[in-house]
């Protein structure tokens, strides 16, 4: 929390005394990342992995030499959980001298996973998990402030909690048409509408697709769709519902839109190079000069573009970027 407050702090494989030694290294512990600075500007969407971003700490660090060195400790993995202005969250995994260090292949299988511990850490702050354990899924869902509706793959809402009514009767961001979820704005409808039939197929494939989609209220103000996959078990609902869809008042979004349109249109990374410099407002000639290929060869990627995001012109692509755009200003 801002105030230093520290809510949840789980250990696994380390002593009691260990785990009470560690606050005298607070400071160290951001050192060893190479300071503050470079701690928040770490990707919140890649794993951190200390040799690489700091190779020096193993040798000049206090925590390092102290604390990590004498228990076997050679690397640490730092996974993101949260970085905004109501708290920061991470999921730190060591790792010890007995095995190989950590690799390629740790390093992809953590980023295939950040999206859903992000996702989960996200939706557990909106909720309160110990009241869901004491009551009905639904009875507490009503109690919620945070607009929620649960859906079935084609968005056909089964259950809206007061907020969420509340949201539809202002006629704002989304509305119920014929017992179906809409957002005003058409790109956010087909962002949910993936994310939602994603959850229904295989919620392990979801990513980012259902995770911090951007929207903004009338008023200018920033929100975000974070959508939860639904399972027998998962709350006393309707055996339809496949996804709770939350709305929420945006903290800072945790992929930018080049990266969001990547997931949601299939797009490859020459395309996705592609979107975003005409995203940003550049001709085809510019494009071609940025990015160091020829003119013929962004108007080949454009139409494919074109094709897979459903516009038909570059105008168009722009407004998609611009509904899409992440709402807190200054995020990269």
């Amino acid at each position: 929390m801002p105030s230093g407050e520290v809510l949840l702090n789980v250990t696994s494989n380390m002593p009691q005394d260990c785990v009470e030694r560690i606050s005298d290294y607070a400071v160290d512990i951001t050192d060893q990342w190479g300071g503050l600075a470079v701690l928040l500007a770490l990707p919140m969407d890649q794993p951190a992995v200390m040799s690489r971003v700091n190779p020096e700490a193993s040798t000049t660090n206090r925590y390092s030499l102290e604390w990590a060195k004498p228990r076997g400790l050679v690397d640490v993995m730092g996974l993101g959980l949260a970085r905004d202005e109501r708290g920061f969250g991470s999921l730190g995994l060591g790792r010890h001298e007995s095995v190989e260090p950590i690799g390629d292949y740790e390093i992809e299988a953590a980023r295939l996973l950040i999206p859903h511990l992000q996702r989960a850490a996200t939706i557990n702050r909106l909720l309160d998990m110990a009241a869901i354990a004491r009551s009905t899924f639904e009875t507490v869902l009503d109690t919620l402030t945070a607009p929620i509706f649960l859906t079935t793959a084609d968005l056909r809402v089964v259950h809206a909690n007061p907020a969420a009514h509340a949201l539809v009767a202002g006629g704002d961001l989304l509305y119920i048409r014929n017992g179906v979820l809409t957002a005003s704005v058409s790109a956010v409808s087909s962002a949910l509408a993936v994310a939602v039939s994603q959850a229904a197929q295989d919620e392990s494939g979801i990513g980012r697709k259902g995770l911090g989609v951007p929207i903004r209220w009338k008023d200018g103000s920033a929100g975000a769709l974070h959508v939860l996959p639904l399972r027998a078990g998962r709350g006393a609902f309707d055996a339809s519902v496949v996804a709770a869809v939350f709305v929420a008042r945006a903290d800072t979004p945790f992929v930018a839109p080049t990266a969001l349109v990547a997931a949601l249109f299939g797009l490859t990374p020459a395309e996705a190079r592609v979107f975003e410099q005409i995203a940003a407002g550049r001709t085809v000639k510019e494009t071609s000069d940025a990015l160091n290929i020829g003119r013929s060869t962004v108007r080949t990627h454009l139409l494919r573009l074109f094709e897979k995001t459903g516009v038909r012109r570059q105008a168009e692509l722009v407004q998609l970027a611009a509904s899409l755009a992440a709402p807190m200003a200054g995020v990269a």
